[in-house]
């Protein structure tokens, strides 16, 4: 990319916990400098070479441990951009401290610019930098406000997600928007899928704004309060399967939480977790909801209050790997029947956030 001559330099602190994001390589192409780039903790796991990789493998396919749940492949490693541009990397677990704001005056920045940062920001350090703070939302304010937008998005079972670049003020999601850009999500579509789109819109999109900001051309328009919608921390009922909801809504909830999470579901009193299922329209069979209408290798075919749930992959709790399939001949039989009201199970630390 080539830095873009007509727009005047700014000098930015960037606040964020994405990887999988080239925001700070399109500000260097037009030409911006980043002072620094500051998280809660910068920490990354180990990685073996491929013996290593080989015994672990071999490790678990004796002791049938699951395989990780599926990730989305990164596009971009801002970790490895920021190593190879020499470009400050802070620690920061609290960065409305005074000492924290205290180090923001003294590297004289222009803007801060923040996008997936877990702290609320307050009024010593919004009024720090020259030119204020701009947030990125993934989201099209004002609906979806809060710390979990895609989760709530897909879970509702909407077509339509976004970003938006806003000014930050002191009430969360609520500053002037400066810019938005929809996104259609896709009828299968997962959470982490969703994100990875919005991360890169969200670099493009916060790139311009930045620009603009520099040129003097930016034009914030205040949010209409009377459309807001807000959506708060995903607590463990949100979490829970419903078989009385129709089969694309609980659909809808296991794409919500994947890859961080399977979804659960539970048959008198044994968990099954859900890695993959598919809703299926289907006149009314007459079976109950959460009733096992049929059975194959590996799958499982359920009644939903409207319409089946396919279980194209699950596993019978405690097991994994050829013991859970050899366990999948035996148990859950067709008639059997899932609890309607399961024990709800919520997110872990891989939650989105």
């Amino acid at each position: 990319m080539e830095a873009v001559s007509n727009v005047p330099k700014l000098r930015l602190l960037v606040l964020s916990e994405i990887d999988d994001w080239d925001f700070g390589r399109q500000l260097k192409a037009c030409g911006h400098d980043i002072v620094a780039w500051v998280r809660p903790r910068w920490k990354r796991d180990p990685k073996c070479g491929g013996l290593c990789h080989a015994v672990r493998t071999t490790i678990k396919a004796i002791l049938c441990l699951p395989k990780p749940i599926r990730t989305i492949k990164p596009r971009f490693g801002a970790w490895r951009w920021l190593n190879k541009e020499k470009i400050l990397r802070i620690t920061s677990p609290n960065v409305n401290s005074p000492t924290f704001v205290e180090h923001v005056k003294r590297l004289n920045v222009d803007l801060i610019v923040v996008y997936f940062f877990s702290q609320i920001l307050k009024t010593a350090i919004l009024q720090t930098p020259r030119l204020g703070i701009l947030n990125c939302h993934p989201s099209l304010l004002p609906r979806y406000g809060g710390p979990h937008p895609a989760f709530w998005m897909l879970k509702n079972g909407e077509s339509v997600a976004g970003v938006t670049v806003h000014v930050m003020t002191e009430k969360i999601d609520a500053g002037d928007i400066v810019a938005q850009q929809e996104l259609m999500i896709g009828e299968n579509e997962n959470a982490g899928q969703l994100m990875q789109r919005q991360h890169h819109a969200a670099a493009a999109l916060l790139t311009e704004a930045v620009n603009a900001m520099a040129q003097g051309t930016i034009d914030p328009r205040p949010q209409n309060i009377a459309e807001r919608s807000y959506f708060g921390k995903i607590k463990a009922a949100d979490t829970t399967l419903d078989w009385n909801g129709s089969a694309r809504q609980i659909a809808n909830l296991w794409r919500a939480l994947q890859p961080y999470e399977p979804l659960a579901a539970c048959l008198n009193g044994t968990t099954i977790r859900i890695y993959d299922a598919r809703p299926q329209e289907g006149p009314p069979s007459g079976r109950v909801p959460g009733e096992i209408m049929a059975k194959q290798s590996g799958r499982l075919l359920v009644q939903a209050g409207n319409g089946y749930l396919e279980i194209r992959s699950y596993e019978i709790v405690p097991f994994h790997g050829w013991v859970n399939r050899i366990l999948q001949e035996f148990r859950l039989p067709v008639g059997s029947r899932f609890d309607l009201a399961p024990s709800a199970m919520g997110l872990t630390s891989k939650a989105v956030s």
